[in-house]
């Protein structure tokens, strides 16, 4: 089980249905601070429409998941990043991530049925320090971008072991596997997941 599973309160039964992975996310000039954000979805709502709607309106969005709840409600999980000074000149020291919950506040006026269950806010050493809680070596990932540490948390939620994510990393999910590689360790887990499901 994936940290992110492990901290937000999924009720048994729960499915992970989508994922996402901006691969296009502007690359980082500096410290950036990101923001995961837990949603509930509307009951007649569609994970795969809602992801695509939302962060199609999210200039900081770089990757997420989405399922259902055992009742068969909807929800996702949006990851966003920023570059730090630029919060920070416009939000302040005090709470710079309100600059990416703002942003989320806004594309959530389109979808008035969704809810935000719950925030996470982090800065780089913070998801350096859970690659570390998971086993991975903090040197090994210590010079990741946020966008990647992201990108890694979310691989790890489709059932990749961090480490072996990290010792991939960043060209290859299954060395000592034949598979159709797609020549990035991020994606090459992706694959084989959507694959799955199939």
């Amino acid at each position: 089980m994936g940290f992110l599973f492990e901290v937000l309160d999924f009720p048994d039964g729960s499915r992970m249905t989508d994922l996402w992975n901006n691969t296009w996310a502007d690359e980082a000039v500096g410290d950036e601070i990101a923001s995961g954000h837990f949603i509930h979805l509307g009951d007649d709502q569609h994970v795969d429409v809602e992801t695509n709607f939302l962060s199609s309106h999210l200039p900081f969005n770089v990757s997420g998941f989405g399922g259902v709840f055992p009742d068969g409600k909807p929800w996702m999980f949006i990851m966003q990043k920023a570059p730090a000074d630029i919060a920070i000149l416009l939000r302040g020291q005090e709470d710079p991530h309100s600059m990416l919950r703002e942003a989320l506040d806004r594309a959530l006026e389109f979808n008035p049925d969704a809810l935000v269950a719950e925030e996470m806010s982090w800065h780089h050493a913070d998801l350096v320090n859970i690659y570390e809680d998971e086993g991975a070596a903090a040197s090994s990932v210590e010079n990741w971008s946020v966008a990647d540490l992201l990108r890694g948390l979310v691989a790890q939620c489709c059932g990749a072991d961090l480490t072996d994510i990290v010792s991939g990393f960043p060209s290859c999910a299954f060395p000592d596997t034949v598979h159709a590689c797609e020549d990035d360790v991020f994606s090459d887990v992706f694959a084989r997941w959507v694959a799955g499901l199939q």
